[in-house]
């Protein structure tokens, strides 16, 4: 027998408060050719024994249990147990608040079967504070080729790299090994995101944010921020730049990825100068200065702004002006 039309792959980590809100919103899709993928990573609270109960109480529920091992490595065992035509991606502490998503975005696969689809994301603070919606649009008129739904996204800043706003054709996915890199504890979205830029032949865009991410106060890049998340990021920088030397098909399309890679380094700028007192903080500025020709790729006004800073007081200027920016927006 073929396989279910979506793997949807949880990885699942002390999440027992939010876990069955999450899973409930996949369960309950009006779209039921579905398999959910629980992975316990090696929880310590209740959050494996939960997933057994999922098991046990749905068949289409399957729980792989392991050894703490990052996110990535979750999401990657979830892939190599799936098989559905389409992968999809969700963190255990968010949701999906649309139950048509599924038959949404089987409406689109069934027209033109694509490698990948990009949709959207509502943001909310974990208090229930909404914040703001993203949502990818499309290109204007008939040509829905890679490069135009690209240069599109690119620059309107609507290619986000987060995993959990894209479903993948599973095929596509192992056959060009976009397995996550483990050990990143910052930058694995982005380095993926760039290498399915760079390997898929067909994308199409889902104008819909029913993924809803509730943002923590603590644990991310922005908030949490050390040594090696910054050096996470330029090590994704790093591989991404070395995938497009070899992978990229044409030169319009190796300047879009530079692009996007351009936007990924500018934006670090407002994140390092917390860091002004470690140690290895001028290792840190000469990362910078390695990449600073990433800024003549400068498509979108947040660039161009961070090029034009750069280049008037340079990039250890820069640093703390771009932080102190942030912090006061």
């Amino acid at each position: 027998m073929s396989g279910p039309m979506f793997s949807i792959i949880i990885p699942v980590y002390n999440t027992e408060k939010e876990l069955e809100r999450c899973v409930r919103s996949v369960t309950g899709q009006t779209f039921r050719d579905l398999e959910l993928i629980l992975v316990d990573d090696g929880s310590r609270d209740n959050s494996g024994a939960l997933c057994d109960a999922f098991a046990a109480e749905d068949p289409r529920v399957k729980v792989i249990h392991q050894q703490n091992s990052g996110c990535s490595e979750a999401r990657n065992s979830g892939v190599r147990a799936a098989q559905g035509e389409y992968l999809l991606f969700l963190d255990s502490d968010d949701m999906w608040d649309e139950a048509d998503a599924l038959e949404q975005i089987v409406c689109i696969v069934k027209e033109k079967p694509v490698d990948v689809v990009c949709f959207g994301v509502k943001i909310y603070e974990d208090d229930g504070t909404f914040v703001k919606t993203r949502v990818p649009e499309e290109p204007a008129g008939d040509d829905d080729s890679k490069e135009t739904v690209l240069r599109r996204l690119i620059y309107t800043n609507q290619y986000f790299s987060a995993s959990y706003v894209k479903a993948l054709r599973r095929e596509y996915f192992i056959e060009n090994g976009l397995f996550f890199v483990k050990g990143l504890l910052s930058g694995e979205d982005g380095e993926w995101s760039a290498r399915i830029m760079v390997t898929c032949r067909s994308i199409a865009v889902f104008q819909s944010a029913f993924y809803k991410r509730i943002r923590r106060k603590e644990g991310g890049i922005t908030s949490a921020i050390g040594k090696k998340n910054i050096l996470d990021v330029f090590m994704a920088i790093e591989r991404g730049l070395e995938f497009i030397d070899r992978k990229a098909e044409s030169d319009s399309l190796k300047q879009l990825y530079l692009e996007y890679w351009a936007y990924q380094y500018a934006m670090l700028y407002g994140l390092a100068y917390r860091l002004h007192s470690d140690p290895e903080y001028p290792a840190l500025i000469e990362c910078f200065r390695k990449y600073k020709w990433l800024l003549r790729y400068d498509h979108v006004n947040k660039v161009r702004a961070v090029r034009r800073l750069v280049r008037f007081i340079g990039v250890r200027g820069a640093v703390p002006a771009l932080s102190l920016y942030y912090r006061v927006k």
